[in-house]
């Protein structure tokens, strides 16, 4: 008899046994869970509505079963156990298509592990049985030989009138957490292994021990004895060492006193050792650290036990400890670099003091950070260079406007008062009936005269800076360079209003707004600018921006051609304040300045 034959003849004796209820029972159970998922259809006077645009039960079951992450399947027991649906999923995890595992009822027993096939024959047994629910694990071998391990959820279900019907269940791939669960218990066995290993081992060292203290009872007895005798030798001595107790206090009570006095000094020493402005380290004659202070902890940013037993040459890597320790008697001192805990490096100066010592040669190294001394004589060396330049920069523009004013002098001054000369001279030789048409004439030829030299004189220095303070003096000039340059100016201000700065400091800030708009009247090629100043207790910040053709302002500075930056920035140093161009070509420029004014105003 095959397969088919006994599964039909099960299915025939479970029929006659139980009796067959109709097929439309599990349609109403589909229609219940179609129901689950679409509430909207609960209401009787929707059903036919529902029925109609509601897809078939059946597709509404494949279709929530096949989401499903696990292989879904049902076994009708009617006509033998057979399997009568299977998720797609079973292809993903076996290998096998629907088709071929539903063609083959057999397929399910044949792919199951050797070793748990009589497991599951009993399990199965036990479920159709007694109706219980299965929940177990098994292997199951995929087609392309694979062990795959799942856990089975399987449920049989009864007819109304308690005959099986079907099995319905859910295979769950748990091969990770099965794998896992061999790693623990492999972990496990390695781990009792260890322990059975170590206990071995103590017990070898528990012997051993009880040998060691069978020894040294053994001794003790010895101890005892030569104790003994000791004892009679110390009453022999006792007489002796009373006499030699009384020298001996006294000499301890002289050798306190020393050493409290070394104390004392000791700890003067460490204190002026550790609040030495330098770094002080003292090297054997390897190249360890034996001591430093705590100003070598603060410059290389190392802690006190980090750096003791350490090479030199961690801090100070440019000096090569094998040739420089038989130098070191006759260095003295000389400049290195030095290297911080992160890498860093900043330049030092170094000074040797050598010495001889019973433990051997040692070196006590003073080292100082001349980072700032080196930042202010580079800062010196540039501030003399800009200087320099600055200074040949003036005497080109002296030279230049003692050129201009001899040339307004010449041409204006002085050929108004060849004319003014000849003027009178002629007056004097017409009769004397005509003379006031000549005096009209001279005295238009004064005014202008005045007005040259008025022009002359603003030009050096206007009289409203010194008569009337910063603000008048800036309103004057914008509005006098507007209408020369017919260049607009925004003008902006805040906390100048009758207030009267020191006088240096008002004629720089008028000095690098006048240069600035002559730089954009000159450069810019724009017919607006904007210039705000804003003045507090301490500061006074200058701003003047263009939208113009712009500039690269480090190749301005760097070519050394412009007087007009050059004095603005110095203009801002010697007051201790600084002077930022922000510009690129075709972005327009801005022009920050920053000066210091302190607390000492003239009264307005």
């Amino acid at each position: 008899m095959n397969r088919m034959e006994v599964d039909q003849s099960w299915g025939q004796k479970a029929e006659d046994a139980l009796g067959l209820a109709s097929a439309s029972e599990a349609e109403k159970l589909l229609v219940m869970l179609a129901a689950t998922f679409f509430p909207f259809c609960s209401d009787s006077a929707n059903d036919i509505q529902c029925a109609a645009e509601m897809p078939d039960t059946t597709t509404l079951y494949r279709t929530l079963v096949e989401q499903i992450p696990a292989i879904l399947f049902t076994a009708s027991l009617e006509g033998g156990i057979s399997e009568a649906y299977v998720s797609p999923q079973i292809e993903q995890l076996l290998g096998f298509t629907q088709e071929e595992w539903l063609n083959d009822p057999v397929r399910w027993y044949q792919q199951i592990h050797s070793d748990d096939k009589a497991r599951w024959s009993m399990d199965a047994a036990q479920m159709l049985l007694t109706g219980e629910p299965l929940r177990a694990d098994y292997r199951v071998i995929a087609r392309d030989g694979r062990v795959v391990w799942f856990h089975c959820e399987v449920k049989m279900v009864r007819r109304t009138d308690g005959r099986p019907w079907f099995i319905h269940g859910a295979a769950f791939d748990i091969t990770e957490l099965k794998r896992a669960e061999e790693a623990l218990r492999r972990a496990a066995d390695e781990l009792e292994a260890r322990v059975e290993e170590r206990t071995a081992e103590l017990a070898r060292v528990n012997a051993q021990l009880r040998s060691e203290i069978a020894e040294r009872k053994r001794i003790e007895e010895e101890l005892r004895r030569a104790r003994d005798e000791l004892e009679i030798h110390v009453e022999q001595r006792t007489v002796e060492l009373v006499k030699a107790n009384e020298a001996l206090l006294r000499e301890i009570g002289e050798r306190r006193r020393t050493e409290d006095a070394l104390r004392k000094s000791e700890g003067t020493l460490r204190a002026l050792f550790d609040c030495a402005p330098d770094a002080i380290i003292v090297i054997d004659q390897r190249g360890y650290i034996l001591q430093l202070n705590a100003q070598a902890e603060k410059i290389f940013q190392y802690g006190r036990d980090e750096m003791q037993n350490q090479s030199i040459e961690v801090l100070l890597p440019e000096v090569d400890w094998t040739s420089w320790c038989d130098r070191a008697f006759h260095l003295g001192e000389f400049e290195s670099c030095g290297q911080r805990k992160d890498g860093g490096l900043f330049p030092v100066d170094v000074r040797l003091s050598p010495t001889e010592t019973k433990e051997g040669r040692l070196v006590i190294a003073v080292i100082r950070d001349i980072t700032t001394r080196k930042q202010s004589e580079r800062e010196l060396r540039e501030y003399a260079s800009r200087l320099k330049t600055l200074s040949r920069r003036l005497m080109e523009v002296q030279e230049v406007e003692r050129r201009r004013i001899a040339r307004e002098l010449h041409d204006e001054i002085g050929q108004t008062l060849t004319g003014l000369k000849l003027t009178l001279e002629m007056g004097a030789r017409l009769p004397r009936e005509k003379p006031q048409e000549v005096f009209g004439q001279a005295l238009e030829m004064v005014n202008g005269l005045m007005a040259t030299t008025r022009k002359i004189s603003l030009d050096l220095r206007p009289g409203v800076l010194d008569d009337l303070g910063l603000l008048p003096a800036l309103i004057w000039q914008i509005e006098h360079y507007t209408a020369q340059t017919r260049v607009r100016v925004e003008f902006k201000h805040h906390g100048l209003e009758g207030r009267r700065l020191p006088p240096e400091v008002e004629t720089a800030a008028y000095r690098i707004v006048q240069e600035a708009l002559t730089n954009i009247a000159r450069h810019a090629q724009v017919d607006e600018a904007v210039v705000q100043v804003l003045a507090d207790d301490q500061t006074i910040l200058i701003n003047v921006e263009d939208r113009g053709v712009g500039f690269d302002p480090e190749v301005v500075f760097a070519t050394n051609e412009t007087s007009g930056l050059a004095g603005m920035r110095e203009r801002a140093v010697l007051l201790g304040g600084k002077l930022t161009v922000e510009s690129r070509p075709g972005g327009g420029a801005r022009l920050t300045a920053i000066l210091k004014t302190g607390r000492n105003e003239v009264a307005s």
